[in-house]
């Protein structure tokens, strides 16, 4: 009976270790592939560019006009943010401010944000290159925003805080009717 009770133990340690083994492999691959953080895509769409006209840049203190920010998400984790502003630059001066409301974005799916972009048409006069830009037709402008929040994985069980910084570079072709403008942007994904 001693022999028996010895190596049904024998067996049942190196099958536990065995398992515990197997699972310990399983959960670091994972990790290290399909739930590694990845960067999210961000596109910038000034949308509302289309109801302005040259004079409003040129005769106006402030020109407002409605941006969608659509964000993909790549992630297994959703991604819940506080309010965040966005800084619009031109020539590294600060000529513009777009309030973002705070939102979720779930887990491999897209999120679009809409929001007022207030350009201070003021500003860009006073800047003598921005004055030859409008004539010449289009105007190159940088917006920046930083996204603090949390991501959470598995219905809500494992959470982390994080941030996204979002850079995208706008081109406004004030001369061509109706306005419009492209944009390209890059994000990084912070914990």
């Amino acid at each position: 009976m001693v022999a028996t009770s010895k190596s049904t133990l024998r067996v049942c340690c190196i099958s536990a270790t065995i398992i515990v083994l197997v699972t310990i492999a399983v959960l670091v691959t994972l990790a290290l592939t399909v739930f590694k953080p990845r960067d999210p895509d961000v596109v910038l769409y000034p949308v509302g560019l289309s109801k302005l006209q040259v004079d409003d840049f040129i005769s106006q203190d402030s020109v407002t006009s409605e941006m969608v920010m659509s964000i993909r998400n790549r992630n297994y984790a959703s991604f819940e943010f506080e309010n965040a502003t966005s800084h619009i630059k031109y020539d590294g001066k600060l000529v513009g401010r777009v309030p973002i409301v705070e939102g979720t974005v779930p887990a491999r799916s897209a999120f679009n944000i809409t929001a007022p972009a207030v350009l201070r048409a003021k500003r860009l006069r006073e800047n003598p290159n921005a004055i030859n830009d409008i004539v010449g037709g289009s105007l190159n402008l940088t917006a920046t925003v930083t996204m603090h929040g949390k991501m959470s994985m598995l219905n809500r069980l494992i959470k982390k805080r994080g941030s996204v910084y979002t850079e995208c570079h706008m081109t406004i072709y004030i001369s061509e009717v109706p306005i419009r403008g492209e944009s390209w942007c890059w994000a990084k994904l912070e914990m």
